[in-house]
Parts: C-alpha cells; structure tokens; sequence
C-alpha cells in the first residue's frame, strides 16, 4: 500500500508548479508556513517550545485583530483560526467567536433586507443581495433556499435547484426536509402537482416518500447476494408505485417511480413506454433530455431479439438493482456477462466504459470506449466517445491535485491528533472533572495518548479538505483516492450514511475499508496503541502506528515503519502493499466472536481478548457515556456490520435509555459532533450535480492559489499561468459537465422521484 504521488506531468497541464511547503509541527499545535514566501522548499519540521509557538499566536492574532477594525471579517476570521492551529488562546477563540455572532447579524440583517426586495418582485435585486450575504457565511441554509426561491422567480430553475439542494442538504428536522425533498421534484419537473387525493391516497403517497428517504440511507449489508427481485431495495417501493399509478394515473412522477421498477423487472419496452408518459406530462423537465436519452436505451434493449436478448436484458436488470446498493462491482460483473452474451450491443460497452472512467480505471475505460465506437459507426458514438477519451488525462490531473491536497491537510491533522508527531515529547491530554470522578480507566487511558486540537482549526481543516475532494470526486465519482479520504471526514461529522457512499468505492474494488482509533485490550489493559483499522469482508486488521506510555506519557513508534506516512498509508490502492516488516495483527472473520458498541468504545471480541476501540475524534474528546457516545460509537460499528458482514454485532440504544437521565455525564454534549454539513440531497430523484462543472472550475481556482495557509502545498502561478488556465476553463467546462452527466446516467440510473404530496409552498423564508 502507499501515498498518492502527485503526477509529474501536472505542470504541462495546468503551466503550475507544485511545490510542498515547510510545515512545522510543535508540542501544542501546527507552526504555520512561511507565508511571504509561496515557492518555498520542504524542510524539515522545525519544532518550538510552547513560549514560542505562544508568542506566534498571539502575532498572528494582532494580525486578525488588525483586519478586524478595518471591517475585514473573513480576513480577520482566517487569522484567528490560523493562530488556533500554532497554539490556542483566549484572544483567538473570543476573536473567532465575535466574528461569527458579528456574521450571524450581519446575515439576519441581509434576510430581512432581501425580504422588502422580494415584496417588491426585485428579483435580480434579490439574487444579488443574497449572494452577498451567501459571501459571508456559504452555508447558510435560508439564504441558499431564498436564493432558489428568488431564481425560480427568475426562471432560471436549473440554478434554483442547485441552491434548494444546498439548502436541503442542512436540514435535518424530518418534517421540513421532506417539505423541500418535494419542493425539489416540483421545481425539477417544472410544474406544481396541485393534488387533493382522498386520504388513504395521501397516506400512501407520504408512506412511499418516507419508505424511499429512509431506505436511501442504509442500503443494506454489502456481502448480501441479490438473487433476484424480492431482495432488491425496492420490492415494497415497486408494489406502493404500481398502486399509485392506478390511483393517480396523470402524475410524471408516478410514473417515472414506475418505469424505475419496470426496468428492474426486465421489461424495458414498458419502462421505455412509462418514460415517455413521464416527458409528455412534465414536458418541461429538467431531466428531459437525459431521460429521452434513456428512453431511447430502453427501447434499443427491449427491441435486442432472440435468447441472446432476452439474457442480456436479465443482466442489465440485475445490474440496475446492485446499482441501487452501489455494489458497483457486481454492476460491472453483470454488464460484462451481458457482453458475452452480446458481443456486438454498443450499449453494453458504453456503460463499461463509463464504470470503469468513474473509477478513474483509464485503460478499461478508454478500451471500452474505443470498442463502443466500434460498434456503433455513428457520428454521434464517435463524439460522445471522443469526449470522453481526449479529456481524461487532463481530469485525473485535477483530481490527483485535488487528492494530493485534501490529503496532505487529513494527514497532518491525524498525525497530530493521535500523538504521533511528538514521539518522544510528553503529552497528557486535559481531563475534567466529571471525566477524573466518573469515567472509566480505560476511557482516561485512551484519551490521555491523544492530543487535543482546536476545534476551530480541525473544523476550518476539515472544510478545506472535504471541499477539495467533493470538487475532485465530481471528475471521477467512484475514485477511490478521493472516496476513501472523504469517508474519514464523514466520519468525523458523525455522517455514517454518507460514510457508507464513500467507503463503498473501495470496498467494490476488494480494498479495505479504514478508520484510526486508540486501541487498549483486556490482556494489556495498561497500554495504548494508535492503529489503524481496516476491514474488508473476510479479516480485520490493526496496523499500530504508536504506542503510548501511560506512567512516562510518551508515545513511542511502532516496531516497524507503518506504511510511508507513519499512517498505515492513508491512501490504499489495488497495486500498493504495506511493507512486510510492518506492526500488523490480523484478525480472520472466523476468529471474531462479538462485535458490539460499548458507550464509545467498539468492541471487537476475540476468543483470548476483547479489543477497545475509541475511534479518532479530531474536534475533541467524545463524552464518556450518554446518547452522544453511543451515536459515535455506532457509526463505527455499523462499518463491521456492512463491510464484514457481522449480521450479530450490538449497537448502542442512540435514544434516551431510562438510566441515562440520572448520570451526570450526559450534562456534557458531544459539542460540534455534526463539524459541517456532509449530508447531500437524496431521495429527490434529482437529475444530479446541475453545478458539476462550475465545481470543477471552482477546484482549479483553489489549486491556483498562490498562498494556501496549512495545508502543506504551494502553488507558484504567474499572472500569465492564471489567466491561461481560466480560459481553458471556459472551454473545457462543457466537456467536464457532459462527461459528469453521462457517468451518473449509468451509477445512479433511474432514481425513485419524491411524489408531492400536496401544492407548494415556496414562499420567502428568514428562517427554515
């Protein structure tokens, strides 16, 4: 196994150099870059004592202090954060703290401002006026929906959408996100399903909508064979869409929920037949192009004749429903089976093609593609191709920048955490005094050997990081570099659905699935080891980083180098390997006798020795019983139930147990479990990522910029390099958006549509 390398041929692309910057770490926090000078060389990391790495916090803090007179929040705010990240202050976090309660004023203010505009049917003016304050805090849940409301106004939907998603994606109270998830599909299909059912109709209706958001976050165990379609995801969905098309006969959305299931059921001609009902009642869709393109793709497969056909259709339906769990693998099993059975059907390798091209998996994809224009002598097959195989180069460039980037800041930060970039130095993480009177040992163990991070600059890291790999991930949804990385920071947002959509890149290519913890054991109570954790459907493996020294409070290093970046390798791909030599306790799936969430400890039960794993927490330390520490807990057992297929192991009650209100542990909440917002829209039958390529531009913006604080990379453009890069922007945005459109007809297919269940309600909101 190994580190992404950046590829040294980036330059010739994007006319930049990649230069690593001096990142030195000290006993307290990160010691900052040298910022006047973006073209430094790496060095070696200088360590300072705790006066000094005080006295350049607190230099760092005047700076912000300095901004912030001048009116400059957001410079103000990155300087206070960057002071956090070299030692943390009373002077930095009240700064940080001033800065947001001055944000939040400044925003309550812009809503309500945007609102007399909005009266006013001002609606270029209120689009600018809420980008404005979207400046400010991007964020921001009412402004993104008023921003769509005030673009649908402007019939400019496709940029609505973008915004309602954004909006969506923040809102958790079930009520008010189904409200929204409805509100998508209306705007989507671009009309208001004014509908007055009689009641058990609208009880279907809202059964059916919340059935599909709820089977959308957990798609179920990975190792589960679907042999046919009474284990598919949909069997009850399908038997609630047949039912509401017979009530409601005239809705798009009922139908295209109907044409999804008969796909699935290998009746292409009456999807085909189903989709074209769908684009004579929403003529004016959003999804109508893509979804003629599939209704053409349908009827091309119900028309293939003999037995040959009819085998082919059977793949392609089973692959429709591995699909749906995004057991990407068997997909790409199926289709090449179809292959075989057809071996001149284009269709067949334009979807290879595009499955192997989300995995980034070059060769594969470009032979694909190359046999599909092969097959089909059409011009079209010739252009759709071509722009497939003349941009690949160039945007596995991006995305390995994109990775290399989002790495380098998750690296550091984990290095740090877990204590092992102060080998040697002695560290004991601060107990308070509910956690000295009433927490366990083992939990006392645990956290002493990690160290305690600012919750502002991990946070601050963290968006940085998640930002560039969403953008990244965009050119090559299924890579696994950038799915790997963005699983950890799900993680850390106590996101574990959306944990899972990443981890299930891997884990379809037969990769580990991973996580860091702080490991003690039954047998060896007294110490603590760093490991990192992988799991893959037939072992668990502890890769130990370092050991911690509970009596000297001194972490020291493995036996044998873990990986090349002292972390296990953060990034596992299929041709790396871990070293032979390495600290690795392997532990076969026949071997584990229980699995189960014990507060926030998993507990992997061996037949001589029960294994503590207090996962990694970067914002802080997890309470050590209650609610809050059964939820951690839980997500990280939930990986050895999907990826290990352990069907028996115990998750922790996440509601209120009846003894949980008498402890006085649960007094502390697991502050900023929930650091950003991960959770995308779903279950909107979307058209998806209307935005992909402004995304991409945006990620190449990022890479161009001369100056990047902590992250660990600089890049030295010139005026000249900026300019030629953002004109090749303008140009190649076209093929990065049609590319991203194609890739997604094939992994997401035809995904279920929210029904409305009653007229919009699409009004100007200071508040969701």
């Amino acid at each position: 196994m190994g580190v992404l390398v950046r590829p040294s041929w980036l330059r010739n692309l994007t006319l930049c150099m990649l230069t690593l910057g001096a990142l030195g770490w000290g006993s307290a926090a990160v010691a900052p870059h040298d910022q006047d000078n973006p073209q430094a060389q790496e060095s070696e990391p200088v360590r300072l004592d705790k006066k000094q790495l005080e006295a350049k916090a607190k230099e760092i803090v005047s700076e912000g202090g300095a901004l912030e007179k001048q009116g400059d929040l957001a410079g103000a705010f990155d300087k206070y954060v960057d002071a956090e990240g070299v030692f943390s202050t009373h002077e930095a976090l009240s700064g940080i703290k001033r800065i947001h309660e001055a944000e939040d004023q400044k925003i309550t203010e812009a809503l309500a401002a945007t609102h007399h505009t909005f009266n006013d049917a001002r609606y270029a003016d209120c689009v600018t006026q809420l980008e404005a304050a979207l400046r400010i805090e991007p964020g921001n849940p009412p402004v993104h929906y008023d921003l769509a409301l005030c673009y649908s106004k402007l019939a400019e939907r496709t940029r609505a959408l973008d915004h309602l998603d954004e909006s969506t994606s923040t809102v958790y109270k079930p009520k008010r996100r189904m409200e929204l998830l409805e509100l998508h599909s209306q705007l989507l299909m671009g009309m208001d399903l004014a509908t007055d059912p009689p009641a058990e109709i609208e009880d279907r209706l809202a059964s059916f909508n919340q059935a599909y958001v709820a089977s959308a976050r957990d798609p179920g165990d990975i190792t589960t064979s679907i042999d046919n379609k009474d284990a598919a995801n949909g069997q009850h969905l399908c038997g609630t869409a047949k039912e509401l098309q017979h009530d409601i006969p005239d809705n798009p959305a009922v139908d295209f929920n109907e044409a999804k299931c008969a796909e699935e059921d290998a009746h292409p001609e009456e999807a085909a037949r189903l989709l074209a009902e769908y684009l004579k009642l929403a003529p004016h869709a959003l999804d109508a192009a893509a979804i003629e393109t599939r209704r053409q793709q349908l009827t091309s497969l119900g028309a293939l004749p003999g037995d040959p056909g009819k085998v082919v259709r059977e793949h392609y339906a089973i692959a429709a429903r591995y699909l749906d769990y995004r057991r990407y693998d068997r997909a790409i099993t199926e289709y090449e089976a179809a292959q075989t059975a057809m071996p001149d059907y284009p269709q067949t390798a334009w979807r290879l093609g595009l499955l192997y091209e989300s995995y980034g998996d070059a060769a594969k994809a470009q032979a694909s593609f190359a046999r599909y224009q092969q097959l089909d002598p059409s011009p079209n097959a010739k252009i759709q191709g071509d722009t497939h195989l003349r941009s690949m180069e160039g945007r596995r460039a991006l995305y390995e920048a994109g990775v290399a980037e989002g790495q380098e800041i998750l690296t550091d930060l984990l290095l740090h955490s877990m204590g092992i970039s102060t080998q040697g130095t002695k560290h004991k993480a601060h107990l308070t005094r509910q956690q000295r009177r009433w927490a366990s040992g083992r939990y006392k163990r645990t956290l002493s050997a990690s160290e305690k991070l600012s919750p502002p600059y991990v946070e601050r890291q963290l968006e940085r990081a998640r930002d560039l790999l969403e953008k990244s991930s965009e050119l090559f949804p299924l890579g696994v570099e950038a799915n790997e990385l963005l699983a950890l920071i799900y993680l850390e947002s106590n996101d574990w659905p959306a944990a899972f959509r990443s981890f299930d890149s891997p884990a379809g290519r037969n990769l580990p699935v991973s996580f860091y913890a702080q490991v003690n054991s039954v047998r060896d109570s007294q110490q603590v080891r760093a490991a990192k954790v992988e799991i893959t459907s037939n072992k668990v493996r502890l890769v130990y980083l370092s050991s911690y020294d509970n009596s000297k409070h001194i972490t020291g290093p493995p036996k044998s180098p873990a990986g090349d970046d002292d972390l296990g390798n953060l990034v596992v791909s299929e041709a790396s390997e871990m070293a032979k030599d390495a600290d690795v306790f392997t532990v076969p799936a026949a071997d584990i006798v229980g699995v189960e969430t014990k507060n926030n400890f998993v507990v992997l039960k061996l037949k001589d020795d029960d294994l503590y794993l207090a996962p990694v927490y970067m914002m802080g330390a997890v309470p050590f019983e209650g609610r809050a520490s059964r939820t951690f807990g839980n997500e990280y057992t939930r990986l050895f139930i999907r990826y290990l297929g352990y069907e028996d192991a115990k998750l922790g009650i996440e509601g209120m147990s009846p003894g949980d209100k008498f402890k006085l542990g649960l007094a502390v909440g697991l502050t900023g479990l929930a650091v950003f917002n991960t959770v995308r829209t779903f279950g909107a039958g979307s058209y998806g990522a209307y935005g992909s390529a402004l995304h991409v531009a945006e990620l190449i913006h990022v890479l161009m910029v001369a100056r990047t604080a902590f992250v660990g990379v600089h890049l030295a453009v010139t005026a000249v390099d900026t300019d030629y890069l953002i004109q090749n922007i303008r140009v190649d945005t076209a093929t990065v958006q049609r590319t991203g459109a194609d890739q997604r007809q094939v992994l997401e297919g035809l995904e279920f549509k929210i029904i409305p269940t009653e007229p919009s309600d699409f009004e100007y909101r200071e508040k969701l």
